[in-house]
């Protein structure tokens, strides 16, 4: 079913979009890495229960696959989807939301040219849905940009930085769709989701130990904190459910339109106003999904 791999991609967007909102405001009260262990802590401890209550059972070892590269595989995903979270949640919390979105969401004018070296094969009419699915979200991040509003609150070297963070997000998440696209192939999409959360706590425990010091987390944030682990962990499982599908890279350019999400959220609770064009670019990306899924 191809359309399989179009509606997890979607629903991946849909709770990346809330995930990016909230993160900007946990990354300004903990911090990034504070944040980014929470979300790890939080995701592999759902993930463990959620697996629990399903009966299922870890594989370390597939016999049709080489073990380690197979480890190798789910170390690689953890560690760029710790990277790319990272730059990701740093330029959302220092730079614009309307900005920092939309650049990180262009992963897969990176990621579907891997896939096709990988012998994936879309159709004529999927290379012009993706288009116009990356064409939306253009749209949205050019109307908003052109506003000014946050050029009048953020100086040039905060919106230089902002790019490079956000374009080394856009990398980062690129390399970690398509080494779990092959890991998922070993074993299976919930093992590797709980692979990357536990490589991702790992990772910033250590990075704590090194620099001696210890995450706080205010009580009244725990609330957001759980809210944001779930959407996150959820958007990542939501991609991996898709990445199993007919046609798999289609969820990672259906997923690609939590920017929108994310930039509409900004206008909504910053309140920005949101233009006809702006909903013009969404509504291309509602469209380019659409085709998508034929």
């Amino acid at each position: 079913m191809e359309g399989g791999s179009v509606l997890w991609g979607a629903g991946a967007a849909v709770s990346w979009g809330f995930a990016d909102f909230i993160a900007r405001f946990t990354g300004r009260s903990v911090g990034v890495a504070a944040s980014f262990l929470a979300v790890s802590v939080l995701g592999a401890g759902v993930l463990v229960l959620f697996m629990w209550l399903r009966g299922d059972t870890m594989l370390w070892h597939n016999p049709e696959a080489v073990g380690v590269l197979g480890l190798g595989l789910l170390v690689a995903a953890g560690a760029t989807t710790a990277l790319a979270t990272v730059l990701l949640y740093e330029a959302l919390t220092k730079g614009p939301v309307s900005l920092a979105s939309p650049v990180v969401s262009s992963y897969p004018a990176i990621a579907i040219p891997i896939s096709l070296a990988l012998g994936a094969s879309p159709r004529w009419w999927h290379w012009l849905a993706m288009l116009v699915t990356l064409l939306g979200i253009w749209v949205v991040a050019m109307v908003v940009s052109s506003g000014g509003n946050w050029r009048q609150q953020y100086d040039s070297a905060v919106i230089r930085r902002t790019i490079i963070l956000s374009l080394g997000g856009a990398m980062s998440f690129a390399v970690t769709l398509i080494c779990a696209g092959l890991a998922i192939e070993i074993y299976g999409p919930w093992q590797t989701m709980m692979a990357v959360r536990i490589i991702g706590a790992i990772l910033f425990i250590l990075w704590f130990l090194m620099r001696r010091e210890a995450p706080r987390f205010y009580l009244r944030l725990w609330p957001i904190l759980i809210v944001l682990s779930l959407l996150d962990t959820g958007g990542y499982l939501g991609v991996y459910l898709g990445l199993g599908y007919v046609n798999g890279e289609f969820a990672i350019v259906a997923s690609s339109a939590y920017a929108v999400v994310a930039v509409v959220l900004a206008r909504i609770f910053l309140r920005e106003p949101v233009n006809l064009a702006q909903w013009g670019g969404v509504a291309l990306v509602a469209g380019g999904i659409a085709l998508l899924s034929v």
